[in-house]
């Protein structure tokens, strides 16, 4: 096997890895209460991020 074989071989182990690491967090979060996993998480930081932002500018007007 030459060193460009070897070094996707090592890319596709590195993806398989990534793939079911990715699914067991999705499955745990949905186990937990997000009901579509990952994408239910990012939706939620999203908006506790923003509603730390109006907070914080709501803050600085009374300030």
């Amino acid at each position: 096997m030459n060193s460009d074989n070897k070094y996707v071989a090592s890319l596709e182990s590195r993806v398989d890895h990534l793939e079911t690491e990715l699914s067991q967090l999705d499955l745990l979060l949905k186990k937990v209460g997000f009901p579509e996993g990952i994408q239910t998480l990012k939706e939620t930081a999203e908006e506790l991020l923003q509603e730390a932002e109006i907070f914080n500018h709501f803050e600085e007007s009374e300030a």
